[in-house]
């Protein structure tokens, strides 16, 4: 039985991706092109590549850890460990991020509810 939770779990992973690629094509669409993400659901990892304008190599941005919880009808992200392919993103990325809830719209939330 195993084996089947962890292949429906895999499956849900890359339907969840596919769907995240859409919604975050439309935040980085201004600054460059999404052309990859993954979803671990158990690991409650994400990882992004990103081709930003004028750049020729993709930066790679992992969230080893996050929680989505949700507070007075409201739900929020916290991103506990972010990884960013260049040192100064993740500076930025850890000034600007980590351990700090994120509101998410609602709008989205309801995308979300299907990763938790």
């Amino acid at each position: 039985m195993g084996h089947i939770r962890e292949l429906a779990r895999q499956g849900k992973d890359k339907a969840v991706s596919k769907a995240l690629e859409v919604l975050g094509d439309t935040v980085v669409g201004r600054y460059g092109k999404l052309i990859g993400i993954r979803l671990d659901s158990q690991a409650r990892s994400l990882e992004l590549d990103v081709l930003l304008k004028g750049e020729s190599m993709p930066l790679n941005i992992r969230i080893d850890s996050y929680e989505i919880v949700s507070e007075g009808g409201k739900s929020y992200l916290t991103c506990h460990e972010v990884c960013v392919s260049r040192e100064w993103m993740k500076i930025l990325a850890d000034d600007l991020l980590k351990g700090r809830k994120i509101e998410i719209p609602s709008k989205y939330a309801r995308l979300l509810d299907i990763i938790i």
